[in-house]
């Protein structure tokens, strides 16, 4: 069963699991107990690329454990303290249905997220150049679609490849790989932590739609997983970066001010 956590709380570091026994000063040195660990994994968790990786995950933590917003759905853009009290105070109040909400309180325009606007939100706030789209394209789209139009990086449904800072992506819901497990003797399922916007049984009210679940079936999270996307950019060096063009007149490699959301 996952193990969903409502508080806020920090995240143990993203990165590589150390043995027991082990322990990495704040000087990068190691102390080996007993066990040890190679110099090649203690070189790849400490890499340029797995920085880039954890840095995007704690965008994510931190947006979880700051950030006092609703999910909506359609919601599109984290608004200031004023908007998101606005919109808290009045899902509080009406109680609408999920679908309408935005249309029954019009401040949740300035200040809600759904999972894909808030992925993109985590992305924007990591510098990670991530043109926004719906869990429906990226479902839908071919491979080599989603390299040239957003710089994604198609993994299948392969969690053996997963990393940190992956979506993993399931039928209308994606969420941010913070943390993950392989499985160990007597077990199958790979099982770790992720970070999502999410109008689900565990939101105990408006202002708590930023969630982490913990240890949880990363292959059966929200049913079925269908997809696993890297961007380029956390992806690995020997993997050639296919440039996309521009698109909807927003400049490549800018950032969309504000996220906004499709019709």
């Amino acid at each position: 069963m996952d193990q969903n956590l409502n508080t806020k709380s920090t995240p143990p570091a993203p990165g590589v699991d150390i043995k027991k026994g082990e322990n990495i000063s704040r000087f990068g040195v190691l102390l080996v107990a007993f066990g040890g660990i190679t110099a090649a994994a203690f070189a790849a968790a400490t890499s340029p690329l797995a920085q880039r990786r954890s840095a995007l995950a704690q965008q994510a933590g931190r947006l979880l454990d700051e950030a006092e917003v609703s999910y909506v759905y359609g919601g599109h853009q984290l608004g200031d303290s004023i908007a998101c009290s606005e919109c808290n105070s009045c899902l509080e109040a009406k109680r609408p249905l999920p679908t309408q909400r935005l249309r029954v309180c019009p401040a949740c325009n300035s200040c809600s997220l759904d999972c894909s606007h808030f992925t993109a939100l985590v992305y924007a706030q990591a510098a990670v150049p991530y043109p926004y789209l719906d869990t429906s394209l990226m479902l839908s789209l071919s491979p080599l679609a989603l390299r040239r139009r957003y710089q994604l990086v198609d993994l299948a449904a392969d969690l053996s490849r997963a990393a940190i800072g992956d979506l993993l992506v399931y039928e209308g819901h994606v969420v941010i790989l913070e943390r993950i497990t392989a499985p160990t003797m007597g077990q199958v399922e790979w099982r770790g932590d992720v970070v999502h916007a999410t109008g689900g049984r565990e939101i105990t009210g408006p202002g708590a739609g930023i969630q982490r679940a913990r240890f949880a079936d990363l292959a059966h999270f929200r049913g079925p997983l269908l997809r696993i996307l890297r961007h380029a950019a956390l992806a690995e060096p020997s993997t050639p970066l296919v440039v996309p063009p521009p698109a909807h007149g927003v400049p490549l490699g800018r950032l969309r001010p504000v996220l906004r959301r499709t019709p």
